[in-house]
């Protein structure tokens, strides 16, 4: 499932290739997903779901647009998300046109004739071109290339020792695919509770989509799923705790730091009902809190009038928004017996707050 996932592209504001992958497997589910204006789509388990705990995860990946086309039919390019202009060089990707997605490179100065001060200097989107072979600027044009068209990495899956798999777009492909099964359980085995699974849109680029959903659907508590940048690595050993085969990652605190004031603490209540999920379940969990990073639950507590009670879980990745995302699966097959567990036993929690605490140093 998610080699297939994978290779659907879906960059932000063009997701319409993965909406119909979600809305199909949900509707040999059994179920009768909705799809909304911009195309988020929500999955009602069970009648008069409105209401419910909601539990989510972003259908869109990053990628870049075309810029231009000069008169010798190399295309420039801007950034669509936060995708790292340093792995760019080189690499395959897919112009995505109305007409078809035509296969193109990212340019890179041939090697010998690199002076010795640009070997080690990352450029600019502004500043890098894709070669998609064309002769001129009407040639790219009649192949139906325009600007604004999106543009995303060439699919790849390689099955990689110990289980694991490297690929794009497992953020957030990885979610998507736990929340499938999960949706497939459900319609074995259906939950005595209402509950929404749904998948948002345009996370990579503007990290609200969840709020149409909050606004129409109204849940009382919600449950985001994404990926948890992995640590376990050379570069990062130390830096955070979280490694892939570890377990689903419980979200203590997570804050964009680049002028959004975006940003996530997770409701104390909600977070501690998915800790005794997790301890029910025999599912082990890692912690993380980070800077750097934002998701679609970052403005969602106070997307209605009575606010909503929020979590991010997350599922281990290593080498986060490029096109060679490694993980293992499973992480994810864990996810969903970790959220299978919270909705059938802990969807129903006391949200209240305010009350005293039992003892000092009970917030954690």
């Amino acid at each position: 499932m998610l080699e297939r996932l994978s290779a659907i592209a879906a960059p932000s504001g063009n997701e319409d290739r993965v909406i119909a992958a979600v809305v199909a497997h949900a509707e040999a589910c059994g179920f009768s997903p909705v799809v909304d204006n911009i195309g988020n789509v929500v999955v009602p388990v069970a009648e008069g779901a409105a209401g419910s705990p909601l539990v989510f995860a972003h259908l869109d990946e990053l990628g870049l647009t075309v810029r231009s086309i000069d008169g010798d039919g190399f295309v420039g390019v801007e950034r669509l998300g936060g995708v790292p202009e340093r792995v760019l060089p080189g690499l395959k990707m897919l112009i995505h046109t109305r007409a078809a997605d035509i296969p193109a490179i990212v340019g890179l100065k041939a090697h010998h004739l690199t002076p010795a001060g640009e070997k080690y200097v990352v450029r600019p989107a502004e500043e890098l071109y894709l070669d998609a072979g064309f002769p001129s600027r009407a040639a790219a044009h009649e192949a139906g290339i325009r600007v604004g068209d999106p543009i995303t990495y060439s699919p790849s899956f390689t099955h990689l020792a110990g289980g694991l798999v490297s690929g794009k777009s497992f953020d957030d492909r990885l979610a998507v695919a736990a929340l499938l099964m999960l949706l497939d359980s459900f319609a074995e085995s259906p939950p005595d509770r209402g509950v929404l699974v749904a998948f948002t849109v345009q996370e990579e680029f503007n990290v609200r989509g969840s709020l149409a959903i909050a606004q129409r659907w109204r849940p009382g508590i919600a449950v985001q799923v994404d990926v948890a940048p992995a640590c376990d690595t050379p570069d990062l050993a130390g830096r955070d705790p979280v490694r892939l085969g570890g377990g689903p990652v419980l979200t203590r605190l997570s804050f964009h730091g680049r002028g959004t004031l975006g940003g996530l603490v997770p409701h104390p209540a909600l977070l501690r009902a998915l800790e005794e999920a997790a301890a029910a379940a025999e599912v082990p969990v890692q912690y993380q809190s980070i800077v750097g990073l934002i998701t679609d639950a970052a403005f969602l507590p106070m997307a209605t009038g009575d606010g909503i009670a929020a979590a991010e879980v997350g599922i281990p990745c290593r080498y986060t928004h490029s096109p060679i995302e490694t993980a293992d699966p499973r992480d994810a097959e864990l996810m969903v017996r970790l959220l299978e567990r919270f909705i059938r036993a802990h969807a129903n929690i006391d949200m209240r707050r305010g009350r005293p605490l039992a003892k000092q140093g009970g917030m954690s």
